[in-house]
């Protein structure tokens, strides 16, 4: 099948590619394979999980409404596009390093996107530096990379360590969650959410591309309520 490249940019961070499939949206950056629209079912279930855990009866979160989120990295819009789905959510932040990728969901190349939602904001930006900013958060979800064992940007590596994790947690309310994404299981990251949340939990994926299953993962943390 053809492949038709609709944007591609360079930035400090490296060079992306945005290009149709048939009718399947590809997303590559610095030549490497990031994501497409086909399958996109675990980029959505990191916004369900989160919600979940949110608006459910869980004793500890309680059911709440108006959740402000912050998301680090925007893909192809899909995760903010579940969390806006929600009636749940008063608002969302995603936070993104590459410009132009932002540049493309405000020119409407990202059609997953609301953009013209008014709950949703687009910050350019790293999420090493903005989200130890942040306060009061119901959830910070994280998929800003393919997780700590299989990087596309060597300086995402400190996004999974013990110093921002823990500020990613300082950044919720009580009874707020952390959430992140990754490519496959990795136990070391889920003891670093241990150490610096008190306990993390972790959820495994099952997607089929290709006649191959892959096994994603999914690691969530709360803060204590008190």
């Amino acid at each position: 099948m053809d492949r038709i490249e609709i944007a591609r940019a360079r930035d400090a961070h490296g060079e992306l590619t945005l290009a149709l499939r048939g009718d399947v949206l590809e997303l590559v950056v610095d030549g490497v394979f990031a994501m497409d629209s086909a399958q996109t079912s675990t980029e959505r279930e990191l916004a369900r999980v989160a919600l979940d855990l949110l608006t459910g009866t869980d004793p500890v979160t309680g059911g709440r409404g108006g959740l402000q989120v912050l998301v680090g990295g925007l893909g192809l819009g899909c995760t903010a596009r579940t969390l806006l789905d929600s009636p749940a959510v008063g608002a969302v932040e995603v936070v993104e390093l590459h410009p132009a990728l932002v540049d493309w969901a405000h020119q409407g190349l990202l059609p997953e996107l609301p953009d013209a939602d008014p709950r949703l904001t687009l910050t350019v930006g790293d999420v090493l530096d903005v989200v130890p900013r942040r306060t009061g958060l119901d959830a910070v979800l994280l998929d800003v990379d393919n997780g700590p064992d299989f990087l596309v940007h060597t300086g995402n590596a400190a996004v999974y360590g013990s110093p921002f994790l823990a500020a990613a947690c300082a950044a919720l309310a009580p009874g707020g969650v952390l959430a992140v994404w990754s490519a496959d299981r990795s136990p070391t990251l889920q003891r670093t959410l241990e150490a610096v949340a008190g306990g993390c939990s972790e959820v495994l994926l099952e997607v089929t591309r290709a006649a191959r299953t892959f096994t994603y993962a999914l690691y969530l943390a709360v803060r204590p309520a008190r």
